[in-house]
């Protein structure tokens, strides 16, 4: 559950007496985000007579319910029919999932591992430089034994993906789930024989028929 502004355990009629005090002093409708500074100062002076330590929550509280309150606002304003007030909407945060790419240049260790048939133990390291030699190996195909370290990253730029409200844990859990599956088999995929893929490619599609 998201973190609700403290302003909305008020009354609405304490409300409507914040609403007003911000319409006058032109407070913005549309996002906080354009002039932060002013917009929170103007929350932060109206939470001192509530003994109310103003949030970035409480600052979206009230421009979200000046927009979706708006037309009800004028109507009292202009009749001075209080009794609407009880028509307000309230607003209501919810979580959302912000997805996002950073992306760079570094420096980076990986740590893979790799099974080989010898006969001597000292023969490994020479085995292996001769099969990549021949194309028959690669760094790459080996697994995955500790995180990769990373170093000197320099950041050149970032994207903003996409933004979803995180409605439901059990998806949420389920997505992380299949994250995790699948970055553990990537590496064990690249060990497996031509046979056992077969046989896993005919598991898979028997799954997907299914669903």
């Amino acid at each position: 559950m998201a973190d609700q502004s403290q302003f909305s355990r008020l009354s609405k009629k304490q409300l409507f007496f914040i609403a007003e005090k911000l319409i006058n002093e032109d407070f913005p409708t549309d996002t906080p985000y354009h002039d932060y500074s002013d917009t929170y100062d103007k929350v932060e002076n109206i939470g001192k007579y509530f003994n109310i330590s103003v949030v970035d929550e409480d600052v979206q509280f009230f421009v979200k319910f000046l927009d979706i309150n708006s037309d009800l606002l004028e109507e009292i304003i202009e009749t001075g029919d209080k009794s609407l007030v009880n028509n307000f909407e309230i607003p209501v945060a919810k979580t959302y999932e912000l997805e996002y790419s950073v992306w760079g240049t570094c420096s980076f260790t990986e740590y893979l591992g790799q099974k080989f048939d010898s006969y001597d133990k000292e023969w490994v390291i020479d085995s292996a430089t001769q099969e990549r030699e021949d194309g028959n190996w690669d760094f790459y195909n080996g697994n995955t034994i500790s995180e990769t370290d990373y170093e000197n990253f320099e950041e050149t730029d970032y994207s903003y993906d996409r933004v979803y409200e995180v409605n439901d844990d059990s998806k949420l859990s389920e997505s992380l789930l299949n994250k995790l599956v699948l970055k553990n088999t990537q590496g064990v995929i690249k060990s497996l024989d031509k046979n056992t893929l077969l046989k896993l490619r005919t598991l898979i599609n028997s799954r997907l028929s299914s669903l």
